[in-house]
């Protein structure tokens, strides 16, 4: 099933997977607010504290989309 659903997948347009993952989010989500795991929260503070130390390690978002968004 996994390698049939990614040949689906690789076969749709940009705006198409937009389209799935914006759909299928809320099944892959935690409910309730993110307040309720402090250990993400904790985790993501450090992640953008490094950020911030070092921003020439950054990616933009079009470069990211461009890197990941075709790759089959």
């Amino acid at each position: 099933m996994k390698a049939e659903l990614k040949k689906e997948l690789s076969a749709l347009s940009l705006e198409e997977k937009s389209e799935v993952f914006t759909f299928l989010m809320p099944f892959v989500t935690p409910d309730g607010d993110l307040d309720d795991s402090t250990e993400l929260v904790d985790e993501l503070e450090r992640r953008l504290k490094a950020d911030k130390l070092n921003p020439g390690n950054a990616v933009s978002f079009q470069d990211f989309n461009k890197r990941w968004a075709h790759i089959e």
